[in-house]
């Protein structure tokens, strides 16, 4: 039989969480929009995917400092857990796999640090794939692996291909290999191409905020992503995001499931509840990767040239300083916009960006700079 298959993308209106109560509020109308979609969209052909978009169950829960260990204390959730295991139940009973996200807590990695999490969850009920966020955009005050990386090489050693497949795990699958990229990741074509290197066939590269969406900069990631190395690209964005209270809410959308030549095959461009469909063709996917003799760029990687890139970079100390997060939590907000000035000194300074005529050197507050230095980034 053919490896031919329904993918499903939901754009849900979902909440910000201030309580566990609200992941499962989430999940309950989620509930309504999966059972809708298999039902309806399996009359092309049947459902085997269905795929959630980053902060449709519980939103973000954001907070650096103090107000990141009071939400690993009282609102995040584990993976696995009550939440996953709704969504084993589903998963079980229609006989599909889901793939979400949620801002989470894993004490077994790391306790006192909240991480945002992909998960995905097969037809069996179980959690068969996590995945940790490694890149945030400013206001998101979440650990990513470079935060804790010491703690990394401890748990995986520094074996480069076992640290790959730590860092971008993929799924191998009876529907195919499943990799995960959440938002800001996405930005970065290195994460994309980690998943592919690792066998991905389908990244689920979700979401955007606005105004990214609108102006196209997340389409053009995407279908990059999905060229550069012949994979497709499932992308559900959020429909609608209550702030806390449950009283104001604002609109994202434009959800897109592109294919491995970079094609847009399923698209909503509006906000709200809804949702994205089409035919995934693994089959179709793996013979034009062993038959095509150009477009199937990955083959052709000179990794020695571009390797040294990251030598260069290595050798002056890095870039995003690492190990942030070992001994406290993530920046606050003001914080890091401090960080963010201390990355842009250092761009200039290494001549990798040209500052305008006059500019002077950002002043940086004392107290990121000394975290920096108790970090060994100074």
């Amino acid at each position: 039989m053919m490896n031919q298959y329904t993918a499903v993308g939901i754009q849900n209106v979902s909440r910000m969480a201030i309580t566990r109560d609200d992941y499962m509020k989430d999940l309950e109308s989620l509930a309504i929009s999966i059972r809708y979609a298999v039902w309806n969209c399996g009359l092309d052909l049947p459902v085997k995917l269905v795929a959630i978009s980053e902060g449709g169950i519980g939103g973000w829960c954001l907070g650096g400092g103090e107000e990141h260990l009071r939400i690993y204390r009282e609102v995040a959730p584990e993976i696995p857990g009550p939440e996953t295991g709704f969504l084993g139940a589903i998963a079980k009973e229609l006989g599909i796999y889901i793939v979400a996200s949620m801002v989470a807590k894993d004490p077994e990695l790391m306790e006192d640090r909240v991480f945002n999490i992909a998960f995905i969850v097969d037809p069996e009920g179980r959690v068969i794939h996590k995945h940790y966020k490694t890149a945030f955009y400013q206001k998101e005050p979440n650990t990513a692996p470079s935060d804790i990386w010491d703690l990394y090489l401890r748990k995986y050693g520094d074996d480069p291909v076992k640290l790959c497949q730590a860092v971008f795990p993929v799924a191998k699958t009876e529907i195919g290999n499943i990799g995960t990229l959440i938002c800001a990741e996405g930005s970065y074509p290195e994460a994309a191409r980690g998943l592919a290197l690792n066998g991905a066939e389908i990244i689920w590269r979700t979401q955007y905020p606005e105004p990214w969406m609108g102006n196209g900069m997340a389409e053009i990631q995407n279908r990059a992503h999905a060229i550069f190395n012949n994979v497709y690209v499932v992308s559900p964005n959020i429909g609608e995001i209550y702030f806390p209270g449950g009283v104001h809410k604002m609109s994202c959308g434009k959800s897109q499931i592109i294919d491995y030549r970079g094609n847009i095959v399923s698209q909503y461009l509006g906000g709200g509840e809804t949702l994205v469909s089409a035919i995934i063709d693994i089959d179709g996917l793996r013979d034009f990767r062993v038959r095509a003799q150009w477009q199937n760029l990955i083959k052709d990687l000179r990794v020695e040239e571009y390797k040294t890139i990251y030598d260069a970079a290595m050798s002056r100390g890095g870039i995003y300083p690492k190990n942030l997060c070992m001994d406290e939590p993530p920046f606050t907000e003001p914080e890091q916009a401090e960080l963010v000035k201390h990355q842009i000194n250092k761009m200039v300074a290494w001549g990798t960006f040209t500052p305008p005529k006059g500019w002077e050197p950002y002043p940086v507050s004392p107290e990121v700079l000394d975290r920096l230095r108790r970090t060994g980034n100074l």
